[in-house]
Parts: structure tokens; sequence; C-alpha cells
């Protein structure tokens, strides 16, 4: 009888206050091990994120304008007073079709379609940190040109009454009603056929908060074939040399 009450007794006992203590540091250093892991998933995630919902607009501003046989354009911007940059697509109709230089006189009227910025801190740009521990990634990705930017005055658009309602350096990539992105002068209709080069380059996204090596890890590229109208997005990620990165898609690696 007095062996089963001391054995309820030392069932009852419960824990100690060390024994708790110790557990709840446990589950502090987990908590916070767990944290950082979030946090830094979480914006691996903002930056994919980022970049794929670029590539599906240009991806779908490319299709519209091959079902609708219009031109449209997208005029990125570098806007560093704001907190990110954006993007403007405009819509273009003209009552001719190609048209060549002195020849019969047309009208062509833009509409602007979409206004988009990107998530706060993200641009168009390359990371460039460098340092112990952050795998720097390669300036170009296939060995194809960045998507240059510059001061550009849109003459032609203001022409139209058109305000495209964002400032700053830009790019324009135009698309063509048969499947091709090119390159025009901002001062140039893009509905004519004159000089229709296609872009094959690059388009860097990077974010600007967060600590260098992060920022590193978060960067991202969309190669674009003006073409065929091909967006692949990749990654950067480190290298088997230390402090130089290396972009992957998929199975893909280039380290350039």
């Amino acid at each position: 009888m007095q062996g089963n009450l001391h054995k309820l007794g030392r069932q009852e006992r419960g824990y100690s206050l060390i024994e708790i203590i110790v557990v709840a540091a446990l589950i502090g250093v987990l908590a916070a091990i767990s944290g950082i892991f979030v946090i830094s998933y979480r914006k691996a995630l903002a930056a994919d994120s980022t970049a794929s919902d670029l590539a599906a607009a240009i991806r779908e501003t490319r299709a519209t304008a091959i079902a609708q046989r219009n031109t449209y354009q997208m005029i990125l911007f570098r806007r560093p007073s704001e907190g990110s940059d954006g993007y403007v697509v405009i819509r273009y109709v003209n009552d001719a079709r190609n048209v060549v230089a002195g020849g019969t006189p047309y009208v062509t009227t833009a509409t602007v379609v979409r206004r988009e910025s990107l998530p706060l801190d993200y641009r168009f740009a390359r990371t460039t940190d460098t340092g112990t521990g952050i795998p720097t990634p390669p300036e170009t990705i296939l060995r194809l040109p960045e998507l240059s930017f510059a001061s550009n005055s849109f003459s032609f658009l203001e022409g139209l009454g058109v305000d495209v309602g964002m400032s700053g350096d830009s790019a324009i990539l135009t698309f063509k009603s048969d499947g091709s992105i090119i390159n025009t002068p901002p001062t140039a209709d893009p509905t004519s056929n004159l000089k229709n080069i296609p872009f094959n380059g690059v388009i860097f996204i990077s974010c600007t908060s967060g600590s260098p090596q992060k920022r590193s890890f978060d960067a991202r590229g969309l190669t674009v074939f003006g073409l065929t109208g091909r967006v692949t997005m990749w990654k950067n990620a480190g290298g088997p040399v230390a402090g130089q990165g290396v972009w992957v898609s998929g199975s893909r690696q280039v380290a350039e």
C-alpha cells in the first residue's frame, strides 16, 4: 500500500523549475533559428515572384500584340526617388500597315493600358555587392547584353497627348504583331516597320534591402530572345569559386 502511494507521489510531482527553464530556452533557440530560415525563404520567394510576374507580363503583352495584330510597348523605368522601379504598357493603333519612309501619311493613336510598380525595394539593376561570403553574380547571362536604360524623351507619345505617368531613366521593348520583340527609339513611331531588329538581351532585377549576401542570392535575371519571344528566369547561386556566383535556371548553369 505504502509502495503504491510512493509511486503515485512521484508521478504527480511534475517538472522542476530548472527543467521548465531548460525546455523554454530550447524552444526559444529553435524559434529563433526557424525564424531566420522563414525570413530568408520569404525573401527568396519575393524575388522569384517579382521576376516571374515581369516575365508573365512580357509574355502576355506579346500574346496580346499577336492576337490583336497591333503594336504594344513596355517602357521600363528606373525611379530612384520612388520605393521601387516600374513599367508602363502602351497599345498603338494606326490606319496603315507596312509603313515606309516617305510613304502615305497615316494616323497613329496610343493608349496606356497598364501601369505597374515592382515590389518595394526592387530595381531593374544587377547586384554588384562583393566581399567575403558574397557570390557576386556574373555580368551577363548566356553572353547576352543587358537591356540599356537612358534618359529618354518621349516626344512621339507626348505629341499624341499620352502621359506615361512615370519618369526616370527608361528602356523600351516593342512588341510587334508578328511576335517579335524589338528596340525602338523613344522618338520614333513603334508601328513603323523601319529597323525592326529583334532584341536579344537580359533584364536584371535586384533587391536593395537586406544584407549584401542576401541581396546577392536574391538577384534575378530574365533573358529575352526577341525573334521567338522566349523569356527565361535565372537565379544567382553560389559557384565553385569563392566570391563568384553562377546563373541557374532549372538544371542549366552559366558562369561567365
